[in-house]
């Protein structure tokens, strides 16, 4: 008894001291942290892209190859993955040309977008001095970019350097974790039974069967989410796509498509697409920019007080309020992968809480 009493109290002693340890070196240990997740940066990557190509890998062996002998892992991998590139070239496909074709035309009507807000200023009441900046010719505006540029031009070199220099490392780390995410999808099962095996190893029963559980319920969690998400982007999108064509607006299958793809981020995702969408519009007419800006309104209400939290809060099982505070908690924390994945992590969190006071008041009842 006095033998563990002094035990617990080392340990306790040891970690008061590490925890010191990293407080007065927490800059340090700050930068090897920063350097070591830089280092391991592609393998995280190629580990959230195998999860998220599973689902798809799973439900075509599960459909398509379900009574396919041979080969059936590396086919379903690379249907997968020509789905997915698929669909990307066919978003590109459908996107890069209209994006043209749309600043084409609003490159063409600078003079009359000039001449309108000169009439706009005239009547509100502004002076000549103060509208000068809307008469500029084509050649003094072009001589001030260029002294602008020039004035600045090393600045502007090692700014491009740096971004050229960030983008290569990007796709560095996304080949290599795609290559990684191969890996991992054709290697699952025996990857899965060392992972289990090591956990026997190093964790009692309790911990054992507490990791794997949480592992099947993320799994779960995460996997529904993204169909789910999936579903209600192409919903929005097909909603959108009817609406603007009802109404008359143009490029409404850019938008939709656009609407759709950025949909995929929860709740605000599809306020990201109306953005860009609402500019690729105003640069043909800006009247319908407005028209469309109060239809997406009107619909994104729809789908957000209706249609989301019921759809994607039953399929994770989390109550649509939580599904709201899972995306700005995550969206706040991570960005738009914050936003992603909130959902599905607010989910299992949720499931484990809920988990824990139904047993604390079984054994209160009890």
């Amino acid at each position: 008894m006095l033998r563990k009493e002094l035990k617990d109290k080392l340990l306790l002693i040891t970690y008061a001291i590490i925890l010191f340890v990293c407080l007065m070196n927490y800059s340090w240990i700050g930068g090897i942290l920063k350097n070591l997740f830089k280092l391991l940066l592609p393998f995280i990557i190629g580990g959230i892209v195998a999860f998220i190509l599973n689902v798809l890998v799973k439900m075509i062996e599960d459909s398509l190859l379900k009574k396919m002998k041979k080969g059936k892992r590396a086919t379903s991998v690379i249907l997968s993955l020509g789905f997915i590139i698929g669909f990307i070239a066919i978003i590109l496909f459908i996107l890069i040309p209209q994006i043209h074709n749309a600043s084409q035309i609003f490159i063409d009507n600078i003079p009359e977008y000039q001449q309108n807000i000169y009439n706009l200023g005239k009547k509100i009441g502004l002076s000549e001095e103060e509208l000068e900046f809307v008469n500029l010719e084509n050649n003094k505006l072009r001589n001030e970019i260029t002294n602008l540029i020039s004035k600045n031009s090393k600045s502007i070199i090692n700014a491009s350097m740096g971004f050229a220099n960030s983008v290569f490392s990007a796709v560095c780390d996304f080949f290599i974790g795609l290559v990684f995410a191969i890996y991992i999808l054709f290697d699952k099962e025996r990857l899965t039974r060392q992972i289990k095996k090591l956990l026997k190893k190093v964790c009692n029963s309790k911990v054992y069967n507490f990791i794997v559980d949480l592992g099947h319920m993320s799994y779960l969690s995460f996997s529904n989410f993204i169909k789910v998400q999936v579903f209600e982007a192409c919903v929005l999108g097909s909603l959108c796509f009817a609406g603007m064509a009802i109404i008359g607006l143009p490029y409404a299958a850019t938008v939709s498509v656009l609407v759709g793809v950025t949909a995929l981020i929860p709740i605000f995702g599809a306020f990201i697409g109306c953005i860009i969408a609402a500019f690729l519009i105003f640069m043909v007419s800006p009247l319908e920019s407005v028209i469309f800006v109060i239809f997406f309104i009107i619909l994104q209400q729809i789908e957000t007080n209706f249609i989301y939290p019921r759809v994607v809060g039953g399929k994770v099982g989390l109550p649509g309020i939580w599904v709201f505070v899972a995306v700005v908690i995550g969206g706040s924390i991570g960005g738009v992968f914050g936003m992603l994945f909130g959902v599905p992590v607010m989910s299992v969190i949720y499931t484990l809480l809920k988990n824990y006071v139904n047993k604390k008041e079984g054994v209160k009842s009890s």
